[in-house]
């Protein structure tokens, strides 16, 4: 029994062998049909790959972004309402305070930061003697000789703010926490402003006049966008500062721009909304603040929103390409079905020696799956080809278009499927033939 099962395995192998080899003979002889047939199914599946691979690219940047500014920090800031019945009732603000109030008094958050902001006039690089001069008196420096002023956005936060922010430094060093609380007159630059300012020379220890002041540079960030071309990030253009120090020098108040919020456990943000919300609106109550509303932002939300707009527009992308795809597989049943009338008596012949009607039909479904894999082989080669051109333009960091291992098996799968579809209507004919009707054929 185990010999004769042997021998019928071994009988299987050869004739499926044989299919294969006629399969790919039948096709070298209409290669001019077939080649135009794959080439079909290779423009619509690179298609389908290209456009994938580009969307891909964009989320993973944006994500990027997110995850850089703080994938677990919820925002926290004021609106004035519209609707209020008292016109006369006092707005409710933000205070640096807060801040500390709802770390304390909040289990969902492990630090808290306030920000406020502001915009000052850059004079130039402060030279003693040279291109200004100090009044002894009140300290502030008088502009003798210097380039055209020009405006700068600062933006004050309190101690842990880089860290929530996602800011990373490149040279110097960051404020202590005793800057910080005295509200030191210095400057920490972002790449941007760093480059505008002081060119190529190095602006850690210098002194930049905004205003009327002089404030010494510590240290400078790295870049978050490019450093050349199109694709900046406005962050990289930011003055950052003590909040304190905005709060004296350039606001004349305490009042904050919003919070910053980072949540302990991935998760909690919807419950450490709520928790805050009530928080503050409470505090605001006891501090006779009774106009407007608190608005949160929540960064994990926003991941999740992008990703699902992202994802429906992978499935758009695959139903667009999917009509390529469809024209190429009538294309590829069409070839299927000219073969299977010219080869009729063909069909006849090998029918009435022996041949049965699954190797028939698995002959023609090789066929088909030869073409649709074939054609998709080269069309996934071509949108690699083509991902790797894309990268000789300006693409922002972290865009590029990649092709995943995943989007490679699924279009493997999608292309088999294809080829299987394809090739069944015309096998299932070509086995149905009558062996005797078909060597009478003309």
């Amino acid at each position: 029994m185990t010999h004769g099962s042997n021998e019928g395995v071994g009988r299987r192998v050869i004739i499926l062998r044989s299919v294969i080899i006629e399969a790919f003979a039948n096709l070298k002889a209409r290669r001019m049909q077939a080649a135009l047939s794959a080439f079909g199914i290779a423009t619509g599946i690179a298609a389908v790959v290209l456009l994938v691979s580009i969307v891909s690219g964009i989320h993973r940047m944006a994500l990027a972004q997110i995850n850089a500014a703080g994938a677990n920090v919820v925002t926290v800031f004021t609106e004035v309402d519209q609707t209020n019945s008292q016109p006369d009732a006092a707005q409710i603000v933000l205070y640096a305070s807060d801040a500390d109030v709802v770390l304390r008094a909040s289990p969902y958050f492990d630090l808290a930061v306030a920000q406020n902001s502001a915009n000052a006039t850059v004079r130039g690089v402060a030279i003693q003697g040279q291109n200004f001069v100090m009044n002894p008196a009140t300290g502030q420096f008088i502009q003798t000789r210097g380039p055209r002023a020009y405006s700068a956005q600062i933006r004050g936060i309190t101690e842990g703010g880089f860290e929530v922010l996602g800011l990373r430094l490149e040279s110097g060093r960051l404020p202590t926490a005793a800057e910080f609380q005295e509200g030191a007159r210095l400057v920490v630059l972002g790449p941007a402003s760093a480059e505008q300012v002081f060119g190529k020379a190095d602006p850690v220890g210098q002194n930049v006049i905004l205003g009327d002041w002089p404030f010494r540079v510590i240290g400078v960030l790295r870049w978050l966008g490019e450093p050349t071309g199109e694709f900046r990030n406005s962050t990289d253009r930011m003055m950052y500062m003590p909040f304190q120090t905005v709060a004296t020098v350039f606001r004349g108040n305490q009042i904050a721009s919003q919070l910053s919020l980072r949540v302990k456990t991935p998760g909690t943000e919807t419950a450490a909304v709520s928790d805050t919300r009530g928080l503050l609106t409470r505090r605001a109550a006891l501090l006779g603040k009774t106009s407007g509303h608190y608005e949160f932002r929540n960064a994990a939300d926003r991941m999740a929103e992008f990703t699902l707009v992202v994802n429906g527009l992978k499935i758009a992308v695959g139903l667009v390409g999917g009509i390529g795809l469809f024209v190429g597989a009538v294309g590829v049943a069409n070839v299927l079905l000219v073969s299977v009338r010219e080869r009729t008596q063909e069909i006849g012949v090998r029918r009435a020696i022996g041949a049965r009607k699954q190797d028939v039909f698995l002959g023609f479904l090789m066929e088909a799956l030869a073409l649709t894999l074939g054609g998709g082989a080269f069309g996934i080669l071509l949108a690699w080809v083509l991902t790797q051109v894309a990268r000789l333009f300006p693409i922002p960091a972290g865009a590029e278009p990649h092709i995943s291992l995943f989007t490679a098996a699924v279009a493997v799968t999608l292309l088999a499927l294809v080829g299987i579809v394809a090739g069944v209507g015309p096998a299932r004919r070509a086995a149905g033939i009558d062996p005797a009707e078909a060597i009478r054929a003309d």
